[in-house]
């Protein structure tokens, strides 16, 4: 299958010239929801209008709308596409990410990194290194979205670590703190974030206060902790940390954005 890309003829880019984010999103949405007319009285294209109503993009983009994205940005921008336009689901085995050296040099872009480097869309540069701060060339963004669109074209990434935290139903983490009573339900969102919401019985330790001492989530390693965010992304960065601390019982559970705790009989939001 070859998938043609219809980049925007009028910026006469070189392949080896940066794209912007404006650029870069304009290729990600025009290839998937073909022209899109600006909205009237808009300051911005009716591409970034789209993207940011529909999430693909947040407002950090917008701010830098007119500079060179990031690989770190554009993983995030193609993740957000593939769930929202698409409806594809994340791979659950990604620990062949952890290979990259720089997987963990910016916490909220870890599994926008991995599941793009695993799925084969966006591959790491020399020496195992994904540089997420690096530059986008044209020839590379056309690449990426090219793969983004054809799984044919996908360069899977197989191997890695063994992860040794494990996915919980609502209802078997339930059963595990009635048969524990030392089992902890972490919140890792951030405490704004856990004051909108959260889920009964559960305690907030942001996943940057984790990162920055694992140790202070509790004295005994082998505490069962159970552990939620808001999509599950957060959650399996901050297990992966427990486990490199040598916690033995770490948990995950869906995100509330993954799972109506509101309805659950057996947890529910606060």
């Amino acid at each position: 299958m070859e998938t043609a890309i219809d980049f925007d003829a009028e910026a006469k880019l070189h392949p080896e010239d940066n794209v912007t984010t404006e650029q870069f999103v304009t290729m990600v949405i025009r290839s998937s929801k073909g022209n899109i007319e600006p909205t009237r009285g808009c300051w911005s294209s009716g591409y970034m209008d789209y993207a940011l109503y529909k999430g693909i993009i947040e407002d950090y983009d917008i701010t830098n709308i007119s500079k060179p994205i990031e690989r770190r940005s554009a993983a995030r921008i193609v993740h957000e596409a593939l769930l929202t336009e698409f409806g594809e689901r994340d791979e659950y085995e990604w620990s062949a990410a952890e290979n990259l050296r720089d997987l963990y040099s910016c916490h909220t872009c870890v599994m926008h990194i991995a599941q793009m480097y695993v799925k084969g869309i966006m591959l790491g540069r020399d020496h195992n290194m994904f540089d997420a701060a690096g530059s986008l060339t044209r020839a590379e963004a056309e690449a990426v979205v090219v793969r983004m669109l054809d799984r044919e074209q996908r360069i899977p990434q197989t191997g890695g670590r063994e992860f040794q935290s494990k996915n919980l139903s609502p209802d078997e983490a339930w059963e595990l703190m009635l048969n524990d009573n030392t089992a902890m339900l972490v919140d890792v969102r951030t405490n704004e974030d856990y004051k909108t919401g959260h889920i009964q019985e559960s305690i907030c330790i942001p996943l940057h206060d984790i990162s920055n001492n694992p140790f202070s989530v509790c004295n005994r390693k082998d505490t069962p902790i159970i552990l939620y965010c808001h999509k599950g992304y957060k959650s399996s960065v901050a297990a992966q940390v427990l486990i490199d601390a040598g916690y033995s019982r770490i948990y995950t559970i869906p995100g509330i954005e993954q799972y109506p705790y509101t309805t659950c009989r057996v947890f529910k939001q606060e």
